[in-house]
């Protein structure tokens, strides 16, 4: 089986086009279309329903598409090995990350330390979308991505290691009427207009999840996926937002309330699908993690 049509299948599943398929891989469309024909013939299966709005995987497709990356990850894991012993570490880290101060300070630095050491590797760093952690998880499953940042609930077939657990506090305008309190329980905010990140995302799923163990609903007018816009909003009076406990000094301008009993509380947590990790990736790991620690197999979610 040919490895260039693996590739270029993947491509074009994971990109659901032809045209960005080719985009990606500096192809005319042609040839792209050539190489899936030619890999459908060989195998005797349609891989790809093709219509003119998008490109669906057909059931041998679906079936195909994660054996296809791990070949093709093994490949590049074999290649990287024999350049590293004798080039030093090369390759590609593709790396899903969190916006601003989500991400950890230690990863932060970790990915600084690494590119100073390993040079010649290329760093690939993915936001979110607007499934927030639910779209790096996606990515890590279509071994689009090698490793991620999530803000992890519960996800089989992913392992994570968590690198930090930060509670809520919630942020008002010094003109809010809770704004003189120095905590707040849940129950007292079923009225107020929340502005929130949208579902997916982890921040949210925490929040979410302690209204309904303590079984209540609250309100939520503006969804936002970006949290400097969400204090912004606040700042203009437009409701009231969850925000980190790490971000509370980092706004003079506004008050932020602890939550007495049962405050939300989320997980940082480095991911990886369960499949063998490239040399790159391995050496990441590596260097993000703490000494004598692995990930952990544990599920991870958004």
């Amino acid at each position: 089986m040919d490895l260039r049509k693996l590739d270029v299948f993947v491509t074009v599943a994971t990109e659901r086009s032809f045209t960005r398929a080719a985009e990606r891989l500096h192809l005319a469309q042609s040839g792209v279309s050539t190489a899936v024909r030619a890999l459908e013939r060989d195998l005797g299966v349609t891989l790809l329903d093709r219509t003119t709005q998008r490109v669906e995987l057909t059931e041998p497709g679906r079936a195909l598409l994660p054996e296809a990356t791990r070949i093709l990850a093994a490949v590049a894991s074999a290649r990287a090995v024999v350049t590293q012993a004798e080039q030093g570490l090369r390759g590609s880290l593709r790396l899903g990350i969190l916006y601003g101060d989500l991400t950890p300070a230690p990863l932060r630095a970790a990915l600084a330390a690494f590119h100073a050491e390993h040079p010649l590797v290329e760093l690939v760093l993915t936001a979110p979308g607007t499934g927030g952690s639910l779209d790096h998880l996606a990515r890590l499953h279509d071994g689009s991505l090698d490793l991620a940042v999530v803000i992890a609930d519960t996800e089989p077939g992913i392992q994570r290691h968590v690198l930090a657990t930060d509670e809520v506090v919630l942020a008002c305008t010094p003109g809010h009427a809770l704004a003189g309190r120095d905590g707040v329980e849940l129950a007292e905010l079923i009225h107020e207009p929340f502005i929130d990140f949208p579902p997916g995302w982890g921040m949210r799923w925490a929040v979410d999840h302690a209204f309904r163990a303590a079984g209540l609903r609250r309100r939520i007018t503006v969804q936002m996926n970006d949290l400097s816009t969400i204090l912004d909003l606040v700042r203009l009076g437009l409701g009231v937002a969850f925000v980190p406990t790490s971000l509370a000094n980092d706004s003079a301008d506004l008050r932020f309330l602890r939550v007495r009993n049962d405050a939300p509380s989320y997980e940082i947590a480095l991911a990886a699908a369960e499949r063998p990790l490239g040399a790159v990736a391995r050496r990441f790991l590596h260097t993000a993690l703490p000494a004598g620690h692995h990930l952990a197999q544990r599920a991870a979610g958004a």
